[in-house]
């Protein structure tokens, strides 16, 4: 297959690989998500709704309770509960536009007192009944038929009950289910239909048979009441009297005890808004896919023409050809793959002509290896010559230095030894000192103290003496009293601890802080012996080592190294 196809088919295939993954998850996951995102929400308005209905009951029979708590009213007065009734109505007419039909006050017999001119009995009524025998607070009656009117209305019932405790009598509040059709009729949920009922499929907010025949059959009613027997909250699926899939939220409402509101929805219309994303998706994609046959079509035959010619170059050079060059016309990728071409070859001739040169370089590089171990000999030779002329001359303390430093530079060069041993290491540091009594008299003293058992260990060199230059220099040097140094290097948990201690001027807490931020941003300072031991280390052991400096004025400083034990054949992480 040519390159031109490949590109083509290449072309098509993404596009169809990459949306036809997001076409199923769309069509799945996307519209399942989505759908259960909406039952979510939706049910939460719904919720909302059902609160806000009862919200509006419950200013009702707060209503009723203040009627309730007249003293009038708990000895059935009727001498002062008549004008006391009145005088509630009117005012509750004015400022709800009178949400009840009428107030009943009557006593436990059922008779009933509406106006002068209207009297009740309710005696045989089934919610009388159960508010006279419970102990709930109030009852609320399934629609009945109002004798005033001929609407449907429901009944609060609500017991009198005296200073004694003892039920005398009864409230009624008949309210029009008018209120309870406008509320329901304001739920607007995608095109859905909204009613209120009980769990005995007593409606509320419309007429029965108008719910039965329009939107819902019988069975369908069935579905929402079992479902909430299980959740008062919730959701449920069933076909509407048009057949089609729906969904009916419902949600319980507060302050009844078996109330109901519920939204009938159409699922094409949840899903109207997913289907039409998913459409356009559809219609992008095989725009996309005419779109990349197309640019196909045309990339390829750009890319493939220049990769002929420098494919032929290639060529030429494999049978020896150098100087068979690529002609760059263009800033393209092909075109700067032909310009590497280009250096390439010229790198190649260059390479010819330096591999002489490398040669020589060579040589001379192990000459100078060889003069740079001679260097070296020349200098403990000469230190040898000076110790014993002055050995001659009875001169024992500049001898004894000179045997110093002679060992000291002995250790430092260590044959070009990047790690010693500590016992090497200790010698280095003790003819370091030892040469620094001599020079400062009986000023500086000290004490080592190693662990026998690793001695032997390796530790990158010169890695005490800086430490103990910085403690002479910066804290022990400026005292007018003998200082001391302690260096005490032990093993622990598989690392070596390397401790000086000096009883110097000590370091103030804001330098201290200063030289520690430096040695975490490797920055260099007056302490360039300790800049210098810690950035060798890092080098050496990456994160796997600490310095810790502890320091108090006119008492001294301690500085702790901590590194990890190794042996022989060890490289250094950086």
């Amino acid at each position: 297959m040519s390159l031109r196809s490949k590109i083509t088919t290449s072309f098509i295939l993404i596009i169809v690989l990459t949306l036809s993954p997001l076409l199923f998850i769309l069509q799945t996951r996307v519209k399942n998500l989505r759908m259960k995102e909406l039952e979510h929400q939706t049910t939460q308005l719904i919720d909302s709704k059902a609160n806000e209905i009862g919200s509006w009951l419950n200013q009702r029979i707060s209503e009723i309770r203040i009627i309730h708590e007249n003293p009038s009213t708990k000895n059935l007065d009727f001498y002062e509960l008549k004008p006391y009734v009145t005088q509630l109505n009117k005012v509750l007419r004015n400022q709800y536009g009178n949400p009840y039909e009428t107030f009943a006050i009557g006593g436990i017999d059922g008779q009933g007192w509406i106006n002068d001119e209207m009297t009740i009995d309710v005696s045989s009524r089934e919610y009388f009944r159960r508010a006279m025998a419970t102990k709930s607070e109030y009852v609320i009656s399934n629609p009945v038929v109002s004798k005033s009117d001929s609407k449907l209305i429901f009944i609060i019932c609500y017991p009198i009950i005296n200073e004694s405790n003892k039920k005398i009598g009864f409230i009624n509040g008949s309210i029009n289910l008018e209120k309870f059709s406008k509320i329901a009729g304001n739920i607007d949920i995608y095109n859905g239909f909204t009613w209120i009922m009980n769990k005995n499929k007593d409606i509320y907010s419309i007429d029965a048979g108008e719910l039965k025949k329009k939107y819902i059959s019988s069975d369908g009613l069935n579905i929402i009441i079992n479902n909430f027997q299980e959740n008062k909250s919730g959701t449920a699926s069933l076909k509407n009297l048009s057949n089609n899939d729906s969904t009916v939220f419902f949600s319980s409402i507060p302050y009844t005890e078996d109330w109901i509101l519920c939204t009938l929805v159409e699922n094409s219309m949840i899903h109207a808004q997913t289907n039409s994303i998913t459409n356009f998706v559809i219609l992008i994609g095989v725009i996309l896919l005419i779109v990349a046959i197309f640019l196909a079509i045309i990339i390829s035959s750009s890319i493939g023409k220049p990769l002929q010619v420098l494919k032929h170059n290639m060529i030429e050079v494999s049978k020896g050809n150098l100087r068979s060059y690529y002609e760059i016309d263009n800033n393209d990728e092909v075109s700067v793959i032909g310009q590497v071409f280009n250096q390439m070859l010229n790198e190649i001739e260059n390479l010819i002509e330096q591999v002489f040169q490398v040669q020589s370089q060579k040589r001379n590089a192990e000459l100078r290896a060889l003069q740079s171990q001679i260097n070296p000999h020349f200098l403990y030779n000469t230190l040898d010559t000076l110790q014993w002329k002055a050995l001659e001359y009875n001169a024992f303390e500049i001898a004894d230095m000179i045997n110093s430093l002679s060992r000291f530079f002995r250790i430092s060069l260590s044959s070009g030894k990047e790690f010693i041993t500590i016992s090497d290491e200790i010698e280095h540091v003790r003819n370091y000192l030892e040469i620094q009594k001599i020079r400062y008299k009986d000023k500086i003293n000290y004490n080592i103290n190693v662990d026998f058992s690793i001695e032997e260990n390796l530790v990158p060199k010169l890695l005490i003496q800086p430490l103990v230059e910085n403690s002479i220099y910066h804290g022990l040097k400026l005292r007018k009293q003998p200082g001391i140094i302690d260096i005490n290097v032990f093993a622990k948990e598989n690392c070596i601890f390397i401790e000086v201690i000096d009883n110097g001027l000590g370091i103030d807490k804001k330098h201290l802080v200063e030289i520690s931020k430096n040695l975490h941003e490797s920055i260099e300072s007056d302490h360039y012996g300790l800049y210098n031991v810690n950035e060798r280390l890092k080098l050496a052991f990456g994160e796997k080592y600490s310095i810790t400096i502890e320091s108090e004025l006119q008492v001294g400083t301690t500085v702790l190294l901590k590194i990890p034990m190794i042996g022989e054949g060890f490289e250094c992480l950086g």
